[in-house]
Formats: structure tokens, sequence, C-alpha cells
């Protein structure tokens, strides 16, 4: 397993709340980064390769840098991710607000940035207030950057020009990388353990871990090669139950992970089984997810500080919902110790493989066929008629079933039908969808 290939690395820098993820926003093809009001909210780096000018380029947001000593662990994490990304860099854009002025902590920036030798473009946002512009531009020329472009993400003031510049910067890249042929979501509560478990599956601090609930603010993906397809791989911000999500923050951060999920074709949900039980926010996600048609991984982490007790309890509280898990894989894991990390891409490789299996029709017509006459099914005294089965093209497991009286095959009639499925085929955490069509 490795990760595909990147674009030349574009880099949006600068202290917090100048703009940065606006600006990312702007010149990707896709909102990504959250923009909100507040210090630091862009922690995790979010992506997006970016053409232009028959010119390719992997363009970076990252949260905002504590230059001085952090205050809190997690400015830590920030402070060592950005500092990383800076040093692949093949040109970093450097973003100042304008109508703020020249601060202490952009001369630190620039400082820190000239010692790395790279090419720089200084960013003046927000130059569409002319009396600022006016008033301070002439101070940032004390940093030393020869490169300035006055912009306004907001009024897209500014912004081709900028596209131009840094086409003509960075090198073209000849092989474009493979697309993803298929995306995997990693979803659950804050803190059980998601991007501990997507940076053991790229094998490098992709996303900031830290113990402090959400620390990952924004859904962020990376591409990677896994027995010779290319995946995306996205960690999400923890979903919480609605009653808990006060912060206007936390409403970005679901509703960027649910879209994730709308977007995926396999979902791993994560829980903590240090609680013992299965949440129920965790049962929701799990019936989100295999109800919009999503393959469904179950990983109960934390293994290795299980204790017996709260195992056993785990255990029977998996049991009343037996009735749904078993359609469902389920891996006990530990990102700690890393125990049956190496099992979830195999498990993942697995689920694609029955989401695009193909059936025979004439086995599938025995099979379902057999079962209706062990069990006929009735709607009120009307004996339902199941004529024919025909496996249709799709991006799950679908069947086309040839009925009498289609308006009265619903979920209990399909349900069965489905069951029949799942226990003649290899379709554990597999969705299945079922058609009814008069003849």
């Amino acid at each position: 397993m490795s990760k595909t290939k990147n674009y030349p690395k574009v880099i949006i820098v600068g202290r917090t709340n100048v703009g940065k993820s606006t600006i990312f926003n702007r010149l990707a093809s896709s909102q990504k980064s959250i923009v909100f009001s507040r210090d630091g909210v862009t922690r995790d780096f979010v992506h997006e390769v970016i053409p232009w000018n028959s010119k390719t380029f992997d363009l970076i947001d990252t949260g905002g840098l504590p230059l001085k000593t952090p205050k809190e662990s997690i400015d830590q994490h920030v402070k060592d991710s950005v500092l990383a990304l800076v040093e692949k860099a093949d040109l970093i854009l450097f973003v100042c607000d304008i109508k703020s002025g020249l601060t202490e902590l952009d001369q630190t920036f620039a400082k820190h940035l000239h010692k790395t030798k790279k090419p720089i473009f200084l960013l003046l946002n927000k130059s569409d207030n002319l009396t600022a512009a006016q008033e301070n531009e002439h101070e940032f020329f004390a940093l030393g950057l020869k490169k300035i472009f006055p912009i306004s993400a907001i009024h897209n003031t500014g912004i081709r020009e900028l596209l131009d510049a840094i086409a003509k910067q960075v090198e073209s890249v000849k092989k474009l990388p493979e697309k993803p042929e298929y995306k995997v979501v990693i979803l659950g509560k804050p803190n059980v353990g998601k991007s501990s478990l997507l940076n053991l599956l790229l094998k490098e601090q992709r996303a900031i871990v830290s113990h402090i609930a959400g620390t990952t603010r924004e859904a962020i993906s990376e591409l990677l090669s896994f027995q010779h397809q290319t995946i995306q791989l996205t960690d999400t911000a923890g979903v919480r139950r609605k009653g808990k999500v006060g912060d206007p923050l936390e409403l970005f951060m679901v509703k960027s992970s649910l879209e994730a999920v709308r977007t995926s074709d396999i979902i791993i949900i994560m829980i903590d089984s240090t609680y013992g039980e299965l949440a129920d926010q965790e049962l929701k996600l799990l019936f989100y997810a295999f109800e919009n048609k999503k393959s469904v991984i179950l990983l109960l982490n934390k293994t290795d500080i299980l204790e017996e007790h709260k195992k056993e309890a785990l255990e029977y509280d998996l049991e009343n919902y037996d009735f749904f898990l078993k359609k469902i894989p389920i891996l006990r894991t530990s990102c700690k110790t890393e125990k049956n990390v190496g099992k979830v891409m195999q498990e993942v490789e697995k689920a694609y493989k029955r989401r695009t299996q193909k059936f025979d029709e004439e086995q599938v017509n025995e099979i379902l066929k057999l079962a209706v006459i062990k069990r006929p099914m009735y709607h009120k005294t009307l004996l339902l008629k199941v004529m024919h089965i025909k496996p249709a093209k799709g991006p799950i497991p679908t069947f086309i079933i040839y009925v009498n009286y289609p308006q009265w095959f619903g979920p209990t009639q399909l349900g069965y039908l489905e069951n029949v499925l799942r226990r003649n085929f290899d379709l554990i955490g597999c969705p299945v969808l079922l058609i009814p069509r008069r003849v």
C-alpha cells in the first residue's frame, strides 16, 4: 500500500484568520475548507488538484501557524504539520491581511519562510478595502518579498492573475494521477481514533492526532494505492448527537462529514470499544450509511485497553443488534498497538469486490423461486408471485424482480428476498437493491 504521486505542491500559509481558507475555496473547484470567523478553525490541511493554463498543481490549505511557544499540545501538532508541509512545498502563498496592516507575527512568519529558500508569493488579502490598501500596502515591502499580489478572495479580485502566476511558477506534470476506483470514508464520534487510523494507513502523520475531541474539523482526503487500485481515503470530523451540536462551527463539521458519506462507496464506522456499548448516534450512523446504499465495515477500536467487564458488556450489547450487525463485517482493532490495522484495507478490498461482483441469472432465479415456493408471500388474500429475476448493472448489486403485484412488494417481502440472497451469496456489509416490476 502506498500513496499516489502528487503534483507540485502550492501551500497556503499565514497567521490565523487572514482568509487562507477563503482563498483556497476561491482557487479550488469545490468548497472544502471551512470558512468561519474564528482563529484556528483549519487545523488539518485540505488540498485539491487544480489545472490552469495547461499546468497542474496541488493546492494545500493549512492551519494558522502558531510560531510562538504553543499554549496547547494541539497547537504544537499544528505547528509541526505546517512546518513539514512548508519543507515539501514547491511554491508558498504567504497570506497577510492588508486591512489589519503588517503585524509582528507576519514579520516573524516572513523571516522563517525566507530561510526555506522556497519561491514565495505574498498575497495581500482584503485589498477591496481601498483606503486600507493605500494606507497599509507600503508596510509589507519591509518583508523583502518581490512578488506581491493584492487580492480579494471574497470579491474574486486578482484571482485570475494569481492563478496565471502560479501556473508559470510550477512545473507541469506530464502524467495525471489516477482517478480513484472507489472512495472510502472513516466515520464515527469524536475521539474514537479515526485520525490515528488514517495516519497508520497512509504511513505518515496526515491528520493531527490529539486526545482533544473535535481536533479534525474538516473531511480530509488522500489517494493511496492498494492491490494495484487507487483509493480515496477520507477522515471526517466526529459526528455527535444533534442535541449536543450547539456550536455553529460543529454544524459545519457535521455537514462536511455527512457530505463525504453521500459521495463515498465504503464507510468505515469506528467506535471506542472501552465504552462497552454502541451509542445511539453510532447506531444511527450505521443505519444512515446502509440506507444510503454504502458498504459498511464496523471497527471496534481501543481493544488494547478494553477491560474484561466492558468487553462482556460490549458483546452483550452487540447481540441485541444481531439482526442488523450480522450483515456487517466487524473488526477489533487498536491503533495504539496496530492490532488488526493491517487487516483494515483487506476488508475494504473485500467490500469493493462484493459491490462489484457479477451474478449468474439462472442461479439467482433458481434460488429465489425455490425460496418463494417454500415460503409463499401474500398481501391479505392475494398470492404474490415472483416470475423472473434479472441482475442489473449498478454501483451495488441490483436485481429487477418481475412480479404480479409490484405495488404489494414492500419492505417485508423485499427484505425476505434480500435475506435469501445474503444467505446464498457473499454480500456481508454490502447493500442490495431490489426493484419490483410488473410482468
